[in-house]
């Protein structure tokens, strides 16, 4: 289909963004792990809530892949392989976990798609839906599984509280339409889902690394290059789902992405979505910075007028709607960034050296700064907020908002500022993620940087309270 590329915007860099740009001021610094004993370290899972339970599936428990000399590969040893419960409605929070493996056979499939990563998920009422990932099936082969997964949250929760395994909960179907591994899942007041980029890699990567990068016979990476949107229905056996295609709407350019950012949208068109960033630019290997916007009932829109500079790569994101001002506003936390502010400009991250030369900076670097993309009637603009995360954080992350906070209706993801206008008001909680260290001894943003792969990280145990402050 045709992608329409023409978009009313306009962005504010390398000057000085006036302060008041956005109306509140992000704070992310404390954290409150000890709060929640026993919950798991992971980054790149899937996420769902119910009551004030946070519900964690998939993803890792290491760092990044292929660091200080480790192997490339997602190994079955680095895979979360638990489901967890953790339940904030007690003080201290209690956290349960079942093992993925006491699931029965006849959820074989699931079993090994929910201890891959990367995977592709959105919440909907209480169902949690799961596309894809990449993994380690029965077999020993790595895979990005052609598998969808619904899990019944009150059900899965009731079940693994009581510790057993949510076997009733789960239903599944497998269709090639779904295969896809760090791209995003999500859903609009159509009816339809609609399932956003990735590449279906197939392989190990440390095969694909002997093979110059290049797809062969023992690995093969093939980017979706599409938006598909997609109906998942409960199928007419038990346990099961269908899956069927309405539309696929393709750009071998702007939609070649993967591990980006997409969120809701609320503008004077009604609810839609954005996508943010994403990576890798087939010239430069490095992050695309179009947005773009999808609506129902019409084609993809690409912001052609603007270019995203921060925090790139997939992250925790907090939505949030002004009323008033008309404008959407959406918060990125940390993860990786093509660009940092310096207080007054945009500053491009430099890229020197090559892998086997005794320096190499790619341009991409593990951040810690706050950014808010505004998307009002006339305008969009980015902003890095003056205060940053308490380290390199926030990349395969997730914003846990509170459910007591208000939501506009016609989206439970989008935060609705009005209620929140003139106050200081804890929101949620950052989860998750990776936690990078990229300077060395002393280990501050004095010191000596990293070569790009080689920085040392780990799943990060922090978790980080989230307030949002307006008062003028």
């Amino acid at each position: 289909m045709r992608i329409v590329s023409s978009f009313i915007a306009c962005a504010l860099f390398g000057a000085t963004i006036p302060p008041n740009q956005v109306p509140f001021h992000i704070e992310a610094t404390e954290d409150v792990s000890r709060e929640f004993p026993d919950a798991p370290k992971l980054q790149s899972f899937s996420f769902g809530q119910w009551k004030g339970r946070w519900v964690f599936i998939g993803g890792r428990i290491a760092g990044y892949h292929g660091v200080g000399g480790a192997t490339a590969d997602f190994v079955r040893a680095d895979a979360n392989r638990e489901i967890w419960v953790v339940d904030t409605t007690v003080k201290p929070a209690r956290t349960h976990h079942v093992p993925i493996d006491r699931l029965p056979a006849r959820l074989a499939p699931v079993k090994e798609q929910w201890m891959s990563t990367a995977q592709l998920h959105y919440q909907d009422g209480s169902k949690l839906y799961i596309c894809g990932g990449y993994g380690v099936d029965h077999a020993g082969n790595w895979v990005t599984f052609p598998i969808v997964s619904q899990a019944d949250l009150p059900a899965l929760i009731d079940s693994v509280m009581r510790g057993e395994a949510p076997a009733a909960s789960i239903r599944f179907a497998s269709s090639p339409a779904v295969q896809s591994s760090g791209g995003e899942l999500t859903k609009l007041a159509d009816g339809f889902f609609y399932l956003a980029m990735g590449h279906v890699f197939m392989g190990s990567y440390t095969a694909f690394e002997g093979q110059g990068e290049k797809n062969g016979k023992a690995a093969s990476q093939s980017y979706l290059n599409e938006i598909r949107k997609l109906k998942i229905e409960p199928g007419a056996a038990p346990g099961t789902l269908e899956v069927s295609q309405a539309a696929a709407f393709k750009d071998p350019v702007e939609f070649r992405r993967r591990d980006m950012n997409i969120g809701h949208v609320l503008t004077p068109k009604g609810l839609g979505f954005a996508v943010y960033g994403g990576v890798f630019t087939p010239e430069t290997q490095s992050a695309y910075s179009k947005p773009i916007f999808v609506f129902p009932d019409s084609e993809p829109l690409i912001d052609k007028s603007f270019d995203q500079r921060m925090n790139s790569y997939n992250c925790a994101r907090l939505l949030m709607y002004d009323s008033q001002a008309a404008t959407m506003h959406t918060t990125f936390f940390g993860g990786i960034s093509g660009y940092l502010w310096d207080g007054a400009n945009f500053v491009e991250n430099p890229r020197l050296g090559a892998k086997d030369k005794p320096v190499y900076r790619d341009g991409l670097e593990w951040s810690d700064q706050i950014s808010t993309i505004s998307r009002g009637k006339d305008s969009t603009t980015e902003i890095v907020h003056p205060d940053t995360l308490p380290g390199a954080l926030g990349s395969g992350a997730v914003f846990i908002p509170l459910p007591t906070v208000a939501r506009m209706t016609v989206s439970p993801d989008i935060l609705d500022f009005d209620k929140l206008r003139g106050s200081r008001t804890l929101v949620g909680y950052i989860y998750g993620g990776i936690r990078a260290f990229p300077f060395h001894f002393p280990y501050n943003k004095n010191a000596e940087r990293y070569n790009s792969g080689t920085v040392p990280t780990r799943a990060s145990e922090a978790i980080l309270k989230v307030y949002i402050d307006s008062r003028q």
